[in-house]
């Protein structure tokens, strides 16, 4: 492998995921990456064959960025004395969908299913995985059954999720942490 190769590299990814975030798959081409990365079609080409592995690599860019930020919050969460089991779920799924780039993921996943392939649909099993682990390591300080789980992360996901993918209004945090609680008794 020639010198400089990974970080040239490293960088096109960088310049794709930025674009990706911005603009989704559909309006993202290759030449606004090579203008925006500031390197010739043949370099990108030669390390991306393919918009769609372009893509991938980003995702997987942007899964190992995930699992850094929501390891971080998960030490911030559990180093707070007498922070809930529904106060500590909240802040990760807060930290979860305040990332653009994250919401980016399930944008273009979600609209441009038919372009995508096995292996695409695997990297987001993967890019989700680090949410559902943060979660699942949170909880297990806690008696949480795994109905509860499912029921705590189906409302989350409706609540936060959903409506930030939508760009509508989230619920209220202290309806929430309410409804959360409900689940709970």
């Amino acid at each position: 492998m020639a010198r400089g190769r990974p970080s040239k590299k490293a960088h096109i990814v960088t310049a794709a995921k930025g674009l990706f975030t911005q603009q989704g798959y559909q309006s993202t081409s290759i030449d606004q990456v090579v203008i925006t990365a500031a390197v010739s079609k043949p370099t990108v080409y030669s390390n991306f064959p393919t918009k769609l592995v372009l893509w991938e690599n980003v995702l997987t860019a942007l899964t190992e960025q995930a699992e850094s930020d929501m390891q971080t919050c998960l030490m911030g969460v559990r180093k707070e004395k007498d922070t809930s089991l529904i106060t500590g779920w909240v802040r990760l799924w807060e930290t979860w969908v305040g990332k653009p780039e994250r919401l980016a993921v399930y944008r273009i996943l979600l609209g441009e299913q038919h372009k995508m392939q096995p292996s695409t649909f695997s990297l987001f099993a993967e890019f989700e995985s680090v949410l559902e682990t943060v979660l699942l390591e949170w909880i297990d300080a806690f008696s949480v059954s795994s109905m509860n789980f499912f029921a705590l992360k189906a409302v989350s996901r409706e609540a936060l999720l959903m409506p930030t993918l939508m760009n509508q209004s989230m619920m209220n945090k202290t309806d929430l942490v309410h409804q959360l609680d409900s689940l709970l008794t």
